[in-house]
């Protein structure tokens, strides 16, 4: 089959499955693999201050990370009952928020490191 190699990536979490639950992992498009457009965040205009508006720009990344995502096998982590919901796909900026904080960052090293190639 013709194509780039390489396209997807497979995010095990191993740390954050619970005993007798599937690993919890996520699969993103290749951040190496994809057109630029698709690692670019929304606009985030400043507030009227000047300043940036923080949650906007979370929102922004989340955008970018749903971009990415193909497949997973995660949990609501704002969901608090004993039994985490799943999330579904596909995966939207309100979903990828939904994630703890360990899987975001481990999916914006990846984006990170094709930005940032060496550092």
């Amino acid at each position: 089959m013709p194509g780039y190699a390489n396209r997807t990536i497979m995010l095990p979490f191993p740390d954050l499955t619970e005993e007798g639950d599937e690993t919890i992992h996520v699969v993103i498009k290749n951040p190496r693999m994809v057109p630029v457009q698709e690692l670019q965040p929304p606009d985030v205009p400043p507030r009227e201050d000047g300043s940036q508006d923080d949650m906007a720009t979370f929102k922004a990344g989340c955008a970018v990370i749903s971009r990415l995502v193909k497949a997973w096998h995660v949990y609501d982590a704002s969901d608090d009952s004993d039994d985490q919901a799943p999330l579904p796909l596909p995966a939207t900026a309100d979903l990828v928020a939904k994630l703890p904080l360990e899987i975001q960052q481990r999916i914006g090293e990846e984006i990170q490191a094709v930005r940032n190639p060496g550092n």
